[in-house]
């Protein structure tokens, strides 16, 4: 099964959807930096640090490091913007949105010994339920530009190719098949047979330009409830597992135009089209963590966590839109409305393995550095309805194993936190099939400021707020059509891609 477009998103964002292959398994499959603003502060460099809320999705060890019970939430703004160019034209487009990236709670529990808390042996036991969020898909993107080598209907002629099409009464028969709308609105005509050709190519047009623009809407995230425990071993060993449900919502809205601006021939019939595309997929899948944490000397500590492969029952919901302008014709208009198809499958994403180390200055705060392996070679598409021959291949083919780094630091000054960090996330594309480098990382800079009031009650209650401001960058290549014909040509829209952070955490400790 094919798409319409070949995108090379990090944040995987296509503009027109066609059935399910590899570029859902990339979507599904690539996590974000989010979570409390602690950890976003710090760059989300917390695999060994622990005793945190939000670095149960990093290493569930971690939570053995807490010393007392905690609860707290982070609300967050984003802004998007999206600064596409597309044949020379440059368009930009931006968005923002409200959401709640980290919410959750700990239970600690010391082990009391005749001379107070243990410390050899099993010195506390911790359970913990958190909702991290992995990935944010919101986005608004615009691009435009005027093409003089193709058009969109030359695709539409390559998916028909091989296809026979009745002559009577087939508008209802062909709702959301893209071939069939394209051949009842004139948009393909026969070239041989079962072969055909776009309306300018079967009228021999071979000079023409076509202003052309597209756009997407998209929202919708990845959502992560882990149950966690943890175990305290001799304040030397620290032990964690967390149980994974994943949760995907994601729903895109895009529309593709052309329009014929100049023409050789004065007689073409082709005046433009219209295609539009909406899709929205929903499931969950579990999957588990593990981690372990070292810590030799209270300022050096050391961890290793591993998350298995998740199993994503995803359904999408999709239709499709197509009309078309001819001279002298009037043409069926096929709207999105019609009706709706929808598709269950299984996304199995990779597994990642994280190393972690950090530096411990009692007085002064601490410096951290994460390092994860992701092989998205290694994920697949299943379905009891289909193989996904073509599309599992092209996961082989197209992806490679991912390196992440992030490095975080942190400075006291009495009751006052502030906060540095770095995060590079590797590309997971393995070659240029657009021609065009994808070897391009996920960038982002982060700052953060916390403060910490001890003691708000006589129970020995603290409460702490936290805030974080994150910039994240990346260009993106992708093409609103993929033409198999050597002869046509197929744009790339360059995309440059950034986004804004702003987290506020408050908890209380007791």
């Amino acid at each position: 099964m094919k798409k319409i477009v070949l995108a090379t998103f990090s944040v995987c964002l296509s503009f027109y959807t066609y059935a399910q292959n590899e570029q859902d398994v990339l979507r599904y499959s690539q996590n974000k930096i989010f979570g409390s603003a602690r950890v976003l502060g710090a760059g989300g460099a917390f695999g060994a640090l622990g005793a945190d809320l939000s670095s149960i999705a990093i290493n569930p060890a971690g939570i053995a490091l807490y010393r007392r019970s905690e609860t707290a939430g982070s609300l967050a703004i984003s802004a998007y913007f999206n600064d596409n160019r597309y044949i020379e034209s440059t368009t930009f487009e931006s968005k923002t949105a409200l959401n709640i990236p980290q919410i959750g709670f700990v239970f600690n529990k010391m082990q009391q010994g005749f001379k107070g808390d243990e410390t050899e042996g099993l010195v506390s036991y911790s359970f913990a339920f958190g909702i991290n969020r992995l990935n944010d898909f919101n986005q608004n993107n615009i691009f435009t530009g005027v093409n003089t080598k193709s058009s969109i209907a030359d695709y539409f002629a390559e998916l028909a190719n091989g296809k026979t099409f009745p002559g009577s009464n087939p508008y209802s028969f062909y709702n959301n098949n893209i071939p069939g709308m394209a051949w009842n609105t004139y948009l393909i005509d026969s070239a041989a047979p079962l072969k055909y050709a776009s309306t300018f190519e079967s009228k021999n047009d071979t000079n023409f330009s076509i202003q052309q623009s597209g756009i997407a809407k998209v929202i919708g995230n990845i959502n992560e409830y882990n149950f966690s425990s943890g175990l305290n071993v001799s304040n030397m060993f620290y032990f964690g597992a967390s149980l994974l449900i994943q949760n995907v919502n994601y729903e895109s809205n895009s529309e593709f135009k052309e329009s014929v601006l100049t023409s050789s021939r004065s007689n073409n019939l082709y005046q433009g089209s219209n295609f539009t595309s909406i899709l929205k997929t929903s499931g969950s899948g579990i999957g588990g963590r593990f981690g372990f944490i070292f810590k030799p000397f209270y300022y050096f500590r050391c961890g290793v966590s591993y998350t298995t492969a998740v199993r994503l029952n995803l359904k999408d919901e999709y239709s499709y839109g197509l009309n078309s302008q001819i001279k002298g014709i009037n043409t069926y208009v096929f709207s999105e409305n019609e009706r709706t198809d929808s598709w269950e499958y299984d996304i199995v994403t990779p597994s990642k393995l994280t190393l972690s180390t950090s530096f411990i200055f009692k007085k002064l705060g601490f410096i951290s550095i994460d390092w994860d392996q992701v092989d998205y070679s290694s994920a697949r598409i299943t379905s009891q309805k289909e193989l996904f021959i073509n599309a599992n291949k092209n996961v082989s083919e197209l992806y490679k194993k991912a390196y992440n780094l992030r490095i975080g630091s942190e400075l006291k000054y009495k009751d006052t936190r502030f906060r540095l960090g770095y995060a590079n996330y590797g590309s997971p594309f393995k070659d240029n099939s657009l021609g065009v480098s994808l070897d391009n990382p996920t960038q982002t800079l982060t700052g953060g400021l916390g403060f910490i009031f001890p003691t708000i009650d006589n129970y020995g209650t603290d409460f702490f707020i936290d805030g974080a401001l994150a910039y994240s960058w990346v260009k993106n290549y992708n093409t609103p059509y993929q033409l198999e014909n050597k002869g046509k040509t197929s744009y790339t829209v360059e995309n440059n891609f950034s986004m804004i952070n702003v987290i506020i955490t408050a908890g209380l400790r007791f």
